[in-house]
């Protein structure tokens, strides 16, 4: 029996490790025996010097492992492999040449940066709007030191010839641009099995605990709380609607920006501001926390609506937009890249509408009177978790 490793954030809450443990599953039950290598963020996230060289010998330790595999996958989100950019660079490179057998996920391979917000900072400084500009500056400067680590990374593996995965056809297409490489596999993100049965008791539940009445539209927003899923744009959409739709959150504070004495996490403040201020949407508006996965899945199958309003960051890949268009009912999405990319590749879906990102306006009327994307062809390929399986696989011990 083929043994193979992944590396991964396998033990912390995060999107990439549920991903992993998902991955995993579909793998062993193709007959595969598969163990994780689990990254120790305490250690390859610290920048304190002494920390730091702990862990380096814990990047050792898993490279020292993984020689006994018959292969490899590292799943690589570079903020899972350290904080300063040196770190992150030499600790891949060290993982990357451990086994002769390896494949390397990439889940968001920015290689272009935006030209068009370098230009409004432009535009803002023009207008004498310093702190706008300076702001909009340091955020696009942030960007680019994730651009020049994907740069360096994807030459590390171009030059050793290294199996790629990404999740869109526009991420491969730029690698192959830029470095003239077609070892590049393109397989979305898959977390929810063709043939999986959804439950709506834990729904149910949630009405009856809750007081929802039959007449009441229940909005789902799904995932980790963070600013570029556009809660608040979700909660001036709901301002626009009948008072009998409501929004339900359901997920939690990222617990990487869990910070020492913070009272209150910063967005997570701001939205509840909003709600404050806005008597329309008061009563309306639930955060629910974290449920486990099976719960995650039924709950998105059942609310009347979900709401992806992403703003554009460069994310190639989203498990959460995995999930729902697979399993929900009615699936609203901004006009962000990464449902382009999704699109392009399983074109049959027919459960979403589609809204420009941060048009409020546009939501809301899509909301009251969806209208489906008409499917305009059926993919080549069918995906699965099992394609997934056996796409992994077969890179992972060539």
């Amino acid at each position: 029996m083929k043994k193979i490793a992944i590396v991964s954030s396998f033990s912390d809450s995060c999107g990439n490790a549920y991903f992993t443990k998902i991955l995993m599953e579909s793998m062993i039950n193709s007959g595969v025996q598969v163990e994780c290598m689990s990254l120790n963020l305490l250690l390859t996230q610290s920048i304190n010097n002494s920390v730091r060289k702990k862990a380096d010998k814990h990047i050792d330790d898993i490279c020292r492992r993984l020689k006994d595999y018959d292969g490899v996958n590292i799943q690589f989100e570079a903020g899972l492999y350290g904080t300063m950019p040196a770190d992150i660079i030499k600790r891949v490179y060290k993982l990357v040449s451990a086994n002769p057998n390896t494949s390397v996920t990439l889940h968001s391979p920015r290689l272009v940066n935006d030209s068009a917000s370098q230009r409004e900072a432009i535009k803002q400084v023009l207008k004498l709007r310093l702190k706008t500009a300076v702001n909009m500056y340091l955020s696009e400067l942030r960007r680019n030191v994730s651009t020049r680590i994907n740069v360096k990374v994807i030459k590390y593996l171009v030059k050793n010839n290294i199996n790629v995965i990404v999740h869109t056809l526009r991420a491969k297409e730029q690698i192959e641009m830029f470095f003239n490489y077609t070892n590049i596999h393109v397989h979305p993100l898959k977390i929810v099995d063709d043939n999986h049965k959804t439950s709506p008791e834990i729904f149910e539940r949630i009405k009856d605990e809750y007081n929802i009445s039959e007449q009441d539209k229940i909005i789902g927003m799904f995932g980790f709380v963070n600013e570029y899923k556009g809660h608040s744009l979700a909660i001036q959409t709901l301002s626009c609607l009948p008072s009998n739709y409501k929004l339900m959150i359901f997920g939690r504070q990222h617990p990487q920006t869990i910070k020492n004495n913070e009272i209150v996490n910063h967005y997570i403040h701001s939205l509840q501001v909003s709600i404050s201020k806005n008597k329309t949407v008061q009563n309306r508006v639930f955060f629910m926390g974290e449920y486990d996965n099976e719960d995650f899945i039924n709950l998105a199958a059942s609310v009347d609506y979900v709401w992806l309003p992403y703003v554009e960051n460069g994310q190639d890949g989203s498990g959460i937009a995995s999930i729902c268009m697979d399993v929900s009912k009615r699936v609203l999405c901004s006009s962000s890249f990464a449902f382009d990319e999704l699109f392009r590749l399983i074109p049959e879906y027919n459960n979403y509408a589609r809204f420009d990102i941060g048009n409020y306006m546009e939501l809301a009327s899509k909301t009251l009177h969806f209208m489906p994307n008409k499917v305009s062809r059926i993919s080549e390929r069918k995906y699965t978790l099992q394609s997934q399986a056996d796409l992994y696989i077969e890179l992972s011990t060539k």
